[in-house]
């Protein structure tokens, strides 16, 4: 078994090679994968207090200085020249060769973007005193286009993720104002939701086929954020007709949809269509199950109930799985032979 200072040593070789052009990014990341050293303990703890105590205090000062002044305006200057600092930093320590900063450039990032949305809504709301409505929309503008920007000029995975996040809530509080909320996830405009959602596992499906691998593994991030969304936008059209006046049609919908996630996953080879499928596939059958026997059966009968149609429907999804990956293998062979 490899040493951990070899790994160490290692890593370190593994980063200049890379930044030399030695080697390419895949196999630089498949190596650094591979010999990867998993180390925090107690020094990293108080590493990372000490660095979040300071950040605090610094935070603090900043405000009391705003608080002296008594002036609004100087709070949002404050406010946006530090959260541009933290953006600039957290990307510049995100684009260490060694990976040493992978954690806390991630946290300073997010706190940055955080700080710079809250300091744009401050000085719309607040100064300019605009309205509610154009404040949501304004606000979106002027952060997430930049954090598209940065994600892409600095090949940064997460702050894409954290983009890709917050335009989706931006989009789906458009219809807030209506009144309408629905579960955890704020989804106010499941329609709008989904087509969104289609549209960036679409875009996640061209950076796969025609972009990568300069752009990484944005593609993931695109699919994974539009499949979340997707289905749990057509899992709450599928159950609000439940409770409204309406018809099953988003029932098949949602059914068809998470069908062709499972063929479409064994078709394309891609663990991320098949899982999604799979997994909300399988809640849909549950909150089927749910909508028609909560009512009808005893606690105990409801649950034995429930759990072998889930036992039922795993064993099927795994034959199911099974001969479309059969069936794509005999294809592609043929294909080749025949070549």
């Amino acid at each position: 078994m490899t040493s951990k200072q070899v790994k160490q040593q290692l890593q370190q070789d593994l980063a200049l090679w890379h930044a030399d052009g030695l080697i390419e990014k895949p196999a630089y990341e498949l190596l650094s994968l591979r010999y990867e050293v998993s180390q925090f303990g107690l020094i990293g703890i108080v590493k990372y207090c000490g660095i979040f105590g300071g950040f605090c205090a610094f935070l603090g000062l900043m405000g009391l200085i705003g608080a002296l002044t008594q002036s609004l305006m100087f709070a949002v200057l404050v406010g946006a020249a530090i959260s541009i600092g933290l953006i600039w930093g957290g990307l510049r320590l995100a684009d260490d060769v060694q990976q040493r900063y992978a954690t806390s450039s991630k946290f300073i990032v997010t706190v940055g973007m955080a700080l710079w949305a809250g300091t744009v809504v401050m000085f719309l709301s607040q100064v300019l005193h605009l309205e509610s409505e154009t404040v949501l929309i304004l606000a979106g503008l002027l952060t997430i286009p930049l954090a598209f920007y940065l994600a892409y000029q600095r090949h940064n995975t997460y702050l894409l993720i954290l983009a890709l996040l917050v335009l989706f809530h931006w989009v789906g509080s458009w219809s807030a104002m209506r009144g309408r909320s629905t579960y955890a996830l704020a989804i106010q405009d499941p329609e709008m939701m989904s087509v969104v959602a289609l549209i960036a596992i679409a875009i996640g499906y061209a950076h796969e086929r025609m972009a990568y691998p300069a752009t990484g593994r944005f593609y993931q991030a695109w699919q994974a954020v539009g499949l979340v969304y997707l289905n749990m936008s057509l899992l709450i059209l599928s159950v609000w007709h439940h409770y409204q006046a309406g018809t099953a049609f988003w029932v098949i919908v949602f059914s068809i949809a998470t069908i062709a996630q499972i063929v479409a996953g064994a078709r394309l080879h891609s663990g991320l269509l098949r899982g999604f499928g799979i997994t909300f596939f399988g809640i849909n059958l549950f909150t089927r199950f749910h909508e028609q026997f909560w009512n009808q059966l005893d606690l105990g009968s409801y649950l034995a109930a429930g759990g072998a149609l889930l036992l039922v429907m795993g064993a099927l999804m795994e034959v199911i799985s099974h001969r479309l990956n059969q069936a794509n293998s005999k294809a592609q062979n043929s294909d080749g032979g025949a070549a």
